[in-house]
């Protein structure tokens, strides 16, 4: 278990200092820390976001959004492949199970044939055996 500098009685003497106008290196010589850790914490507190931070909240949410649009089109398209095989005459549980394998939800699958989600996870469940 690693110990904080950083106590909420600390916290607290950061703000009441920086609220009395103390500048950061005389803050860290009173809390026995350094200048830039003053700076860093009191930044935090207040919930400030560096440009770098926000650049790489930025990416990671547009690669999240990304990846979640492509795993969307996936499953569209197994969907789309699925109600094709079974229009074709493949048994339905057959077709159930190969979008199971394709990493289709049981509730995507249900939502499309009109069934539970636990009926398609019992129709797998049986095709498995």
């Amino acid at each position: 278990m690693t110990v904080t500098f950083w106590t909420a009685e600390k916290d607290k003497q950061l703000r009441r200092l920086e609220a009395a106008g103390v500048s950061a290196a005389q803050i860290a010589g009173r809390l026995g820390t350094t200048r830039n850790a003053v700076i860093g914490r009191s930044a935090r507190l207040r919930g400030l976001i560096f440009p770098s931070q926000m650049q790489r909240q930025r990416s990671e949410r547009a690669l999240r959004a990304a990846r979640l649009h492509q795993q969307k089109e996936r499953i569209a398209a197994s969907l789309t492949s699925m109600r094709r095989v079974i229009a074709k005459g493949t048994p339905r549980d057959m077709a159930i199970a190969s979008a199971v394998k394709a990493h289709v939800t049981y509730q995507a699958i249900a939502d499309e044939l009109g069934l539970s989600r636990q009926r398609v996870q019992q129709i797998v469940s049986k095709s498995y055996d």
